[in-house]
């Protein structure tokens, strides 16, 4: 995605994002504890919340928003990725969460496919949180389903890019 691309997204989700830029200070990532919901309740149905164990790594869902499990029609709190529905779902979640863990760094992902039969257009912001600054132990989603048609050609597409961080 390019620069112009990056600044274009959703604006709820810019704010999202600003407002966990913005409770990082100078550490690489805030900690949960540093976040309040009512800070990000114009998006708080659409949070994810992903709990990183590692030795052996999994991860869990703390949180699946309200509006997430009515679009989904499932609820996955309390559950882990292994648990989620739909082997295509699972892959992909599983390979963002690996690659936020490897890149260390805030991401948006652009979505238009389908998705175990149902389309599927969103934007995403991810980003990591860690309770000592340096080791992640959390993942967060916000989300942001787009209200256009779907794609003409029937193809689906799927971009991620890191989002801008100062260091």
């Amino acid at each position: 995605m390019t620069e112009l691309q990056l600044q274009s997204f959703d604006p709820r989700l810019q704010r999202f994002y600003a407002y966990w830029n913005q409770r990082r200070g100078a550490r690489a990532f805030p900690s949960r504890r540093d976040l309040d919901p009512a800070d990000f309740a114009y998006v708080l149905g659409y949070v994810m919340l992903l709990e990183v164990q590692h030795a052996p790594l999994s991860f869990r869902f703390r949180l699946h928003g309200s509006e997430l499990v009515r679009h989904g029609g499932y609820d996955m709190t309390g559950k882990t990725i292994d648990e989620l529905p739909g082997e295509e779902n699972k892959r992909a979640l599983l390979e963002r969460c690996l690659s936020l863990l490897a890149e260390r760094r805030p991401q948006l992902v652009r979505s238009d496919r389908t998705l175990d039969g149902r389309p599927m257009r969103y934007e995403a912001v991810w980003v990591p949180l860690s309770d000592d600054g340096k080791v992640i132990n959390m993942l967060m989603r916000a989300l942001a389903y787009l209200d256009r048609p779907p794609s003409r050609s029937g193809l689906s597409s799927y971009e991620t890019a890191p989002l801008p961080i100062d260091w």
